[in-house]
């Protein structure tokens, strides 16, 4: 079998997906080129979001225990570039999140231990951190000492937020931990991010309007979480099953 030449990308192998990449410079059909785009998504959107807080509380008249995301935003001049930052995040988060659902399911299919429980758990993870970042927005635009109407979309954005960013924490940190090709060193990680996310979501949460620091702390480390999923997309980057679900299939060999 030393001889044998991986010819197919591993996301289509039924068992052992975790076969060494060596198709001699190339990798599936995306190649080398398309396994690192897929792993730079999350990455990218990590990073947007990381850069637009910078952009937020950089002016030193800014102090983050004093003043939440989105008096800081309301406050900020120009408000273009922040926005689009945000924007830009929000919407690779929110595909990085689709990626790691299917993901997720081709690992599961390979493995032949699908399930409706677990097809459906992966879902409403996925599904959860979308919406998490489409809060996001509303919580930055939206000034909590604002009109009457922007106060209560304001809550209605941080709740969204928070709770649906925690509980895809949750939900991901045990889809992780079902899956066998990952070390133990990578979930770790993701359970020490993901857990001092939630600790600095509940602190906010029970002390609003006392240190907003833990809301600028919750939003980064948030990112940070999904920005990790790249690492796994290195490990496992099923571009194949992307590609197709992306309807990006013309040309494609049999």
């Amino acid at each position: 079998m030393g001889s044998t030449k991986v010819t197919r990308s591993q996301s289509t192998k039924k068992a052992d997906p975790l076969l060494p990449i060596s198709v001699e410079g190339k990798s599936g059909r995306c190649g080398g080129c398309g396994r690192l785009v897929l792993a730079l998504i999350p990455m990218l959107g990590c990073s947007f979001i990381i850069v637009a807080l910078y952009l937020l509380a950089y002016r030193p008249e800014v102090k983050i225990t004093e003043i939440s995301i989105s008096e800081c935003f309301s406050n900020h001049d120009p408000k273009g570039l922040v926005l689009a930052g945000i924007s830009v995040g929000a919407t690779l988060m929110s595909l990085a999140s689709v990626m790691r659902n299917i993901q997720i399911n081709v690992y599961h299919r390979r493995q032949r231990s699908e399930s409706i429980a677990m097809k459906v758990l992966n879902f409403v993870a996925a599904t959860c951190n979308i919406f998490a970042y489409v809060g996001f927005i509303i919580l930055a635009v939206y000034d909590v000492d604002g009109s009457d109407d922007e106060r209560r979309n304001h809550y209605v954005g941080a709740t969204l937020y928070f709770a649906l960013g925690g509980l895809y924490g949750l939900l991901h940190m045990y889809l992780l931990c079902k899956q066998t090709q990952y070390p133990m060193f990578c979930k770790i990680a993701f359970t020490m991010v993901s857990s001092a996310a939630i600790l600095s979501s509940i602190i906010y949460a029970s002390n609003l309007n006392e240190n907003y620091a833990y809301e600028w702390f919750a939003v980064a480390l948030n990112a940070i979480y999904v920005g990790l999923i790249g690492l796994l997309f290195v490990v496992d980057p099923v571009d194949d099953e992307l590609r197709d679900f992306f309807c990006c299939h013309r040309g494609q060999r049999k």
